[in-house]
């Protein structure tokens, strides 16, 4: 089912496709907006971007990239948009199987925020999440993370959309930036 989103302001990043040419153009475009102020050059950046292609294929990210959530050059977000398949087709009531993805969602991530919501695409899980990640040398990171499991209407796959930063004050922007992609979501014979 092709998509379209609304993209918050400011982002900067790529959309995956399975044509790697397509990619390789996107990545480029990507690259020379962004490879001086990271230090790097463009065809540096850019196969940097391209050697992420493949993982992000296979997981089914169809938009990858970063915006502003706040006014500290730290206060950045990262956007996830991946589309996956359900094993087999979802059962015909969408809230029923909402309702178990919420759960199953709960029971993985006891300490989330975590309802049920209805989109203009449909019915949706949407979670809102922090903690901390201990890196090696000692490096903790903190990070605050709003994630919408969307069933797609076909009935055979579900959009994963998840906005994360790394910082705790972020979390009301990070909230309100994701919701407004999430009910953005359309079909793209809607749009």
């Amino acid at each position: 089912m092709p998509l379209q989103i609304d993209l918050p302001p400011g982002f900067a990043g790529m959309p995956v496709g399975s044509d790697d040419k397509m990619n390789r153009g996107h990545a480029w475009t990507v690259a020379e907006n962004l490879a001086s102020g990271a230090g790097k050059s463009v065809e540096e950046f850019g196969s940097y971007l391209m050697a992420l292609v493949p993982a992000m294929q296979a997981n089914g990210i169809r938009v990858f990239g970063k915006f502003a959530v706040g006014p500290r050059p730290s206060d950045v977000a990262t956007l996830t948009l991946g589309v996956v398949r359900w094993p087999e087709t979802a059962p015909g009531n969408p809230d029923a199987v909402v309702s178990a993805m919420a759960e199953q969602y709960r029971s993985s991530h006891p300490r989330a925020v975590v309802q049920p919501v209805r989109l203009p695409i449909g019915p949706a899980v949407v979670a809102i999440s922090g903690g901390e990640f201990h890196l090696p040398e000692g490096d903790v990171r903190a990070q605050i993370k709003a994630e919408y499991q969307i069933p797609l209407p076909d009935g055979r796959s579900v959009v994963v959309l998840s906005v994360a930063a790394g910082s705790d004050d972020a979390w009301p922007a990070v909230a309100e930036a994701t919701a407004r992609v999430a009910w953005s979501l359309r079909g793209q014979e809607n749009a």
